[in-house]
């Protein structure tokens, strides 16, 4: 386990993978609903879906997101925002001209709000 974290802790932002399923994408393309950004239910559970995060992984520029509003919604606005997706989609900017890339200060903002190093329980 330990060979996995240092592994891990030496990656740096150009030995990630950022668009890992990219080559995909002849055979499927990108369907917005992916950037659909709320709470998704499925039966009695429900998460909140936040696209704007990871958009790199999307082919777009990674920008500071917002900080998370969590409104209290009944469980017909989680299904009606669903299905009004196209209302609620994360904005994502501009496309990428390298893989991986993100806005001048994420990365300084990304390590001072994260955990850049894998630490054992």
């Amino acid at each position: 386990m330990l060979t996995y974290h240092k592994h891990l802790d030496r990656l740096n932002p150009d030995t990630v993978c950022w668009i890992p399923y990219g080559d995909h994408r002849v055979f499927n393309e990108f369907e917005f609903i992916s950037l659909f950004s709320g709470h998704i239910r499925w039966g009695s559970s429900i998460v909140r879906h936040q696209p704007e995060r990871i958009v790199r992984q999307f082919g777009y520029v990674q920008t500071i997101p917002p900080l998370p509003v969590a409104p209290s919604l009944s469980i017909e606005e989680i299904d009606d925002r669903w299905l009004q997706f196209l209302e609620y989609l994360a904005p994502v900017g501009q496309i990428c001209s390298a893989p991986g890339q993100c806005a001048a200060d994420y990365m300084e903002w990304f390590y001072r709000i994260s955990h850049p190093f894998m630490s054992l329980t």
